[in-house]
C-alpha cells in the first residue's frame, strides 16, 4: 500500500485512529442509505381520507396538508373542476392507494417526481388539439447549462410540470394568454409572460438571500423584522475588501463595538495573536491573563479558539454575525458575557461542478520611520555632554577617540536595518463544489506561508476540508463536515528588535581579527547579531481534527428539529533551544551551557445540541409565533506537559536527548476535565408585522463551578416596534424604522476545572508503610461560581429613500458582578491566595453604523459607510488583596529584569485597578512642567501642594488608553466590473504614556542609543524653556510624570483596494466561468498627534497583496 506523504500523528494508540475511520465510514454509509431509501419512503407515506361529495381540488388540498407534497396539473384547470362528488373513506393507507382510488375512472393518472405529484391525462386521451397550444422550453443557469427538476407552474392555475434531465419542459395550454412561474431551490423565482413564441429559453440566477433579512445565532435562524437583539452581520466579501488575510483587522473595522487591544511591543509579528474585546471588559486581568474578555467564537456550530479564527481561510467565509447584547446571546449562557461571533462558511449553490482557486501573494515592507535614533556623531557628542568620558586622569580619552575614528571612517553599523527584510508571503486555496443525486459536496484545500519582516520567522497553515450534505425530499437534511488543520510557526532568531535599536552606531559586530564580539558595555549586553548566527530556535506546531454532523428534520409544516454533534482532537508542541555558544552561558561550566525546553498539550472534546422549532403563521397580515426549545451537552479533556534539559556539548546536538542534566528530574504536566449541560428556550411573537416581543431562557450546569452554584439561569426579554409598517408611514420615504429594547443576564465562566477542588500530588517522597501518599498541591474554594452580566440595550434602525440611507444605532449599559479576584491568605494555610467572587464593573456606551448610497444605478454604485463606537468602564468593587497589589504596582518604576544585570531602566506605569476608575486608566503623578530655574519637574501632591520630590503615592488617574470615540470610515465605488475600496480609521480622545519620551529622551542611559531629541531638547542652563529635565547620572528616580501622558488622536488609512471582475462572455474564451483580480494596499498612511516608537520588540509593516481568483 502506498503511504501518504503527509500525515497528522494523533497521540495515543492505533485504536483511536481505527475508531475515527469507522466513524467516517458509518457517516458515509448512513448518508448513502438515505439516498437509497428515498423512493421507498415516498411510496409508504400514510394518509387518512374521509370525504363525501367533495371536489377533486378539495381532496388534493387535504392530501397537501397531510403529506407536505406539492401537487401540479399538466392539464387545463377545467378538466380538474369537472371532477366532483368524490366519495372516499380510507384510513392509514399509503398515498399511492388513495390517489389510485380518487383518479379511478376519471381518465387521469399521476407521476411522483421528488416530493411533487404531477396529475396528467392518461395516454390515449389527448385534449382537443384545436383548442390547445403546446409550449416547449428549456431552463438554464447563468452559464447556459441546463437545470433539471425546475418546477414550471402556470400562474393563476394549479397546472404545472417539472423540467427533465436536459432542463426541457413541455406544457399544453388552451391559449398563450398565461404567465409561467419557474422555481427551484437555490435560484431566484422567474415569472415569464407567454408571447407568440412556442419555444424559448429561461435563464435563472442563483438565489442570494439578503444578509439583512435573517440573523444566525448558531442554534436557529431568526428574522430581523421581529429580532430584539443587537447584532452586526457582515458578508464575507465585505471582509475581504478590508483585508483578505487578517480577519481580526477586518472584523474590527466592519463591526461597531469590536476593539483590538493594541500591543505596541509586538507590532506586525505574524505569530502574535492580538486580543479582541466587544463592548468593554467583563473580567480584570489581574495577573496579565490573556483571553479573559475574548468573545465566544462559533464556526458552523462548533466552538473554536481565537487562534483558530486568526488562522481561518477568509476566502471560505460566507457571513459573520456578531451578537452583542443579552437578547442576542442569552442562548449561550455562561459563555456569552463577552459577546458571540458566529461564522458561517460557504455552502454549495450550483448543481454543476465548480472549481474555484484563490492565489494571494503578499509583499510587506518594514515600517521603522518612528525610530528617530542618533547617528554616530550625535551619539558621541551626547555621551560627551553626559560626562561619559570624564575621568581625573583622562584614561577614557582613548576610548572616545577610538569610537570617533570609527564614525569618521564611515564604518558605523546600521543596527536598525540588519534584522529586517522585505518579505514575500502567499496563500493558496482551492474549493471544489457540486451537487448530484440529492447530495451536495465540497472539498477545500488551503496552504498559506506568511513570512514576517524580521528575518527567519514564518507561520505556515495547511488545511483540508470535506463537506457532504444530503437532502431527502425537503424532509431530512444531513450534513457531515471534516476539517483537518495544521499550523507551524517559528520566531525570528534575531530576537527582540529592541536589542538592535539600542546598540550604538560605532559598536562593531566583529573585532579586527574577524571574530564575533559577543558582548558590549562591560559584558552587560549581548551582541544580537552574534546570537542570531547561532543554531538557537523557538518553534511550535499545532494540529486539530474536527468532525461535525448536523441534521434537520421537517416534521410538519412549520415544525422541524435541527441539531448537531461535533468531535475534536487537537495537540500542540513548542520547542525552544538556546545554543551552548550563546553569550548567556559564557561564565557557565560546560554541563550548564545551552538549554532545551519542551511544552505541549493534547485536547479531546465533544459537544452536541438539538433544537425543536415551530413557526405558526397566525394570519395573512404578518402575525407569527415562533417557539424554539433545545438542549446541549459538552465535555472537554485536556492535558499538558513540560520538560527541560540543560548542558549541550555542541550546537548541532540540538535534541533534548543530548542534554547533560534535567533540572526538574522528570516531566511536569497536568490534566483537566470539564463538562457542561444546558436546556434553553426562545419565544418570539410578532403582531401584524408591527409589534414584537422576544424572550430567551437558558439553565446551564458546569462541572467547573462549585456544587452549590452548579446550575445558573440566564435570560433575556425584549420588545420592538416596526414603525414603518404603521399606516401613517405607508407610501413615505421611510423604508424602515424599527425601535427595540432588551434586558437580560449572561455569564462568563473563566474558572479552571480544579479551582473548586483540592488537588493532590503523589510522590515517592511520601512513601509510607501503608503505601505511597499524597500531599495537597492546590486548595479549593468551594464557593466559586461564574460571574454574570446584566445588560440593557436600546436600539433604533432606520432606512430612508429606497434604502439609500441606513442607520443602526444602539445604546447599552452592562453591569458585571461576581468577578474573580484574588484574596490573600496567611502562609500557614498552605496557599498564598485564592480566587473569590468579589469584583464588580460597569460598562456604558453606544455604537452605530451609518451608510449612504450616493450613486446607485445599474452599472454605477458609490457607497460611504461610517461606523462608530464609544465605551467607558468603571470598576465598582475590588478585593482588599487587589488593593494591596495596586500599592505594589504604584511603587514599581524600575525594570527589575534589567536591574539584575546592573542596568537601571525605567518602565511605564503598571496597571492599577482602582474603585471608581477605569481598568485602562493611566496612573501618574501630576506635573506642571519643567522649572526653568532649576530644571526640575514641578510635581503636584494629592493635597495640591507643589514639590520637586517624586512620591509614587501621589499618583492619580490621568487619561484612558481607550479612545472616547473610534470611527471606521469606508467608501466603495464600482463601475461595471471595476471596483474600489478605501478604509480609514479615526480615533479621538485616547491617551498614551509615551515611553519613548520618558526612556529615550529624558531618563536616558548614555551607554545606549537614544532618540535625537535627547540631544537637542533637554534643560541645560537656568532660563531654558524646555520639555525635558537635564541629565543627572546620579538620579535613579525614573519619575512616572504626567508630562509623558499625551492625547492620541489619529487618522489611519488602513486599506486601499482596486479590483476587476471580467465579464462571463470574455472568460469563456479562456475556459473559465469567472475571473476576479485585484490589489490591496495595507497600512498606507498614518497621521498622529503623538510621536513615539511603534513596534518596539517587533516592527510594524506596510505592504500590498494581489488577489487572483479564477473559477473553472
Amino acid at each position: 500500500m502506498k503511504k501518504n506523504r503527509w500525515s497528522i500523528p494523533i497521540r495515543g494508540n492505533s485504536l483511536r485512529k481505527q475508531w475515527l475511520m469507522a466513524k467516517f465510514l458509518f457517516v458515509f454509509v448512513f448518508v448513502m442509505s438515505l439516498h437509497a431509501s428515498a423512493d421507498l419512503l415516498s411510496q409508504n407515506k400514510m394518509v387518512t381520507l374521509q370525504m363525501r361529495g367533495a371536489t377533486l381540488e378539495e381532496v388534493i388540498q387535504s392530501l397537501k396538508i397531510q403529506t407536505d407534497f406539492g401537487f401540479f396539473y399538466n392539464i387545463d384547470n377545467a378538466e380538474i373542476k369537472k371532477i366532483r362528488d368524490v366519495n372516499i373513506d380510507m384510513r392509514d393507507v399509503p398515498l399511492e392507494d388513495v390517489l389510485n382510488q380518487v383518479l379511478k375512472g376519471t381518465g387521469l393518472t399521476y407521476t411522483v417526481l421528488n416530493n411533487v405529484v404531477i396529475i396528467k391525462l392518461k395516454e390515449g386521451k389527448e385534449p382537443d388539439e384545436k383548442k390547445s397550444v403546446t409550449i416547449r422550453g428549456k431552463v438554464v443557469d447563468k452559464d447556459s447549462l441546463p437545470i433539471p427538476g425546475v418546477t414550471v407552474k402556470v400562474v393563476g392555475t394549479t397546472q404545472g410540470v417539472a423540467t427533465n434531465s436536459n432542463g426541457v419542459f413541455m406544457l399544453q395550454l388552451p391559449s398563450i394568454k398565461y404567465a409561467l412561474e419557474f422555481s427551484f431551490v437555490g435560484y431566484k423565482t422567474v415569472v415569464y409572460p407567454l408571447k407568440n413564441e412556442k419555444e424559448f429559453t429561461i435563464k435563472m440566477e442563483e438565489e442570494v438571500s439578503k444578509i439583512e433579512e435573517v440573523v444566525v445565532n448558531g442554534f436557529f435562524t431568526q428574522k430581523t423584522n421581529s429580532y430584539t437583539g443587537s447584532v452586526t452581520s457582515v458578508k464575507g466579501e465585505d471582509l475581504l475588501k478590508v483585508s483578505p488575510n487578517n480577519i481580526l483587522k477586518a472584523l474590527a473595522f466592519t463591526v461597531p463595538g469590536l476593539h483590538i487591544v493594541e500591543n505596541n511591543e509586538q507590532g506586525a509579528n505574524p505569530n502574535y495573536i492580538p486580543e479582541i474585546i466587544l463592548r468593554g471588559t467583563t473580567a480584570l486581568a489581574v495577573d496579565g491573563q490573556f483571553g479573559l474578555n475574548t468573545p465566544l467564537i462559533i464556526l458552523d456550530g462548533v466552538e473554536i479558539s481565537l487562534q483558530a479564527l486568526y488562522d481561518i481561510d477568509m476566502q471560505d467565509i460566507d457571513r459573520v454575525d456578531v451578537l452583542k447584547d443579552a437578547s442576542a446571546k442569552a442562548m449561550y449562557g455562561e459563555k456569552a458575557a463577552n459577546g458571540v461571533i458566529v461564522i458561517t462558511r460557504m455552502r454549495v449553490t450550483d448543481s454543476k461542478l465548480k472549481v474555484r482557486y484563490n492565489f494571494l501573494p503578499d509583499v510587506q515592507f518594514p515600517d521603522v520611520s518612528s525610530f528617530n535614533l542618533c547617528n554616530g556623531r550625535e551619539k558621541l557628542e551626547l555621551e560627551r555632554l553626559c560626562g561619559l568620558y570624564d575621568s581625573p586622569t583622562g584614561e577614557l580619552d582613548e576610548l572616545y577617540w577610538q569610537r570617533r575614528n570609527v564614525v569618521e571612517r564611515g564604518a558605523s553599523t546600521d543596527w536598525k536595518s540588519i534584522p529586517l527584510r522585505n518579505s514575500w508571503s502567499f496563500d493558496h486555496s482551492v474549493s471544489i463544489t457540486g451537487r448530484g443525486g440529492g447530495m451536495d459536496y465540497s472539498v477545500n484545500l488551503r496552504y498559506g506561508d506568511t513570512r514576517g519582516i524580521m528575518k527567519g520567522d514564518f507561520r505556515q497553515r495547511l488545511g483540508i476540508g470535506l463537506n457532504l450534505s444530503y437532502n431527502y425530499k425537503d424532509f431530512l437534511t444531513v450534513s457531515y463536515r471534516l476539517d483537518v488543520n495544521k499550523t507551524d510557526s517559528k520566531d525570528s532568531p534575531y530576537g527582540s528588535y529592541s536589542e538592535w535599536v539600542r546598540r550604538n552606531p560605532y559598536d562593531m559586530p566583529k573585532d579586527e581579527y574577524g571574530n564575533w564580539v559577543k558582548k558590549y558595555n562591560n559584558n552587560l549586553d549581548r551582541n544580537p547579531w552574534y546570537e542570531a548566527s547561532l543554531e538557537s530556535f523557538s518553534k511550535s506546531t499545532e494540529k486539530t481534527i474536527t468532525n461535525n454532523i448536523s441534521f434537520r428534520v421537517n416534521l410538519l409544516q412549520g415544525l422541524y428539529v435541527n441539531g448537531g454533534f461535533n468531535y475534536l482532537l487537537g495537540d500542540g508542541r513548542e520547542d525552544k533551544f538556546i545554543s551552548p555558544e550563546s553569550a548567556d552561558f559564557l561564565s557557565r561550566v560546560i554541563d550548564e551551557k545551552g538549554s532545551y525546553e519542551i511544552t505541549g498539550s493534547d485536547e479531546t472534546s465533544w459537544a452536541g445540541n438539538a433544537t425543536l422549532s415551530y413557526n405558526w403563521n397566525l394570519d395573512e397580515k404578518g402575525s407569527l409565533l415562533s417557539i424554539n426549545l433545545g438542549g446541549s451537552v459538552n465535555r472537554n479533556t485536556s492535558s499538558s506537559f513540560s520538560f527541560q534539559g540543560i548542558g549541550f556539548l555542541k550546537p548541532i546536538l540540538n535534541d533534548i536527548n543530548f542534554a547533560s542534566t534535567y533540572p526538574e528530574g522528570s516531566p511536569g504536566g497536568a490534566e483537566s476535565k470539564s463538562s457542561g449541560v444546558a436546556v434553553f428556550g426562545n419565544l418570539n411573537f410578532i403582531y401584524q408585522d408591527r409589534y414584537f416581543v422576544d424572550g430567551n431562557y437558558r439553565a446551564s450546569g458546569s462541572s467547573s463551578v462549585s456544587k452549590e452554584y452548579r446550575w445558573h439561569p440566564y435570560w433575556s426579554i425584549g420588545a420592538g416596534w416596526n414603525v414603518h409598517n404603521e399606516a401613517f408611514l405607508k407610501e413615505s420615504f421611510v423604508n424602515l424604522l424599527r425601535l427595540k429594547v432588551s434586558y437580560g443576564s449572561t455569564g462568563s465562566n473563566t474558572l479552571s476545572s480544579w479551582e473548586t477542588r483540592t488537588t493532590y500530588l503523589y510522590s515517592a517522597d511520601n512513601n509510607f508503610i501503608t503505601g505511597v501518599g499524597a500531599r495537597p498541591r492546590t486548595m479549593a474554594n468551594e464557593k466559586l461560581k461564574a460571574s454574570y452580566t446584566n445588560e440593557l440595550n436600546l436600539g433604533i434602525q432606520l432606512s430612508l429613500l429606497s434604502d439609500r440611507l441606513q442607520l443602526d444605532l444602539s445604546f447599552y449599559k452592562k453591569t458585571t458582578k461576581d468577578m474573580l479576584l484574588p484574596v490573600a491568605y496567611p502562609p500557614s494555610v498552605g496557599v498564598i491566595r485564592l480566587n473569590s467572587n468579589l469584583g464588580e464593573q460597569e460598562n456604558k456606551g453606544y455604537d452605530w453604523s451609518l451608510s449612504g448610497a450616493i450613486l446607485k444605478t445599474r452599472d454605477l454604485q458609490w457607497r460611504v459607510t461610517l461606523n462608530g463606537q464609544h465605551n467607558r468602564d468603571k470598576i465598582l468593587k475590588i478585593s482588599n488583596s487587589l488593593k494591596y497589589k495596586n500599592d505594589e504596582n504604584r511603587q514599581e518604576h524600575i525594570d527589575q529584569d534589567a536591574l539584575k544585570r546592573n542596568i537601571y531602566k525605567g518602565i511605564p506605569p503598571k496597571i492599577q485597578f482602582e474603585e471608581g476608575e477605569s481598568a485602562s486608566s493611566i496612573y501618574v503623578v501630576p506635573s506642571l512642567g519643567i522649572d526653568p530655574a532649576t530644571g526640575q519637574d514641578i510635581l503636584v501632591k494629592k493635597d495640591g501642594s507643589l514639590t520637586f520630590v517624586y512620591d509614587a503615592n501621589d499618583k492619580v488617574a490621568m487619561g484612558n488608553t481607550i479612545p472616547k470615540l473610534e470611527l471606521a470610515l469606508s467608501t466603495s465605488f464600482s463601475y461595471k466590473g471595476f471596483s474600489m475600496f478605501a478604509g480609514m480609521n479615526i480615533t479621538r480622545g485616547g491617551w498614551i504614556y509615551n515611553s519613548t519620551r520618558a526612556d529615550k529622551i529624558e531618563r536616558i542611559d548614555p551607554n545606549y542609543n537614544v532618540d535625537r531629541r535627547a540631544f537637542t531638547e533637554r534643560w541645560k542652563n537656568p532660563g531654558d524653556l524646555v520639555y525635558y529635565r537635564g541629565y543627572d547620572p546620579n538620579d535613579y528616580t525614573f519619575a512616572q510624570s504626567s508630562r509623558f501622558v499625551e492625547k492620541r488622536n489619529e487618522f489611519y488609512l488602513s486599506s486601499l483596494g482596486f479590483f476587476y471582475e471580467f465579464t462571463s462572455e470574455w472568460v469563456k474564451h479562456i475556459y473559465l466561468k469567472r475571473l476576479r483580480i485585484g490589489v490591496n494596499f495595507s497600512d498606507v498612511l498614518r497621521l498622529s498627534t503623538v510621536k513615539f516608537e511603534r513596534g518596539t520588540s517587533y516592527p510594524y509593516m506596510r505592504g500590498f497583496n494581489f488577489t487572483i481568483s479564477p473559477t473553472f
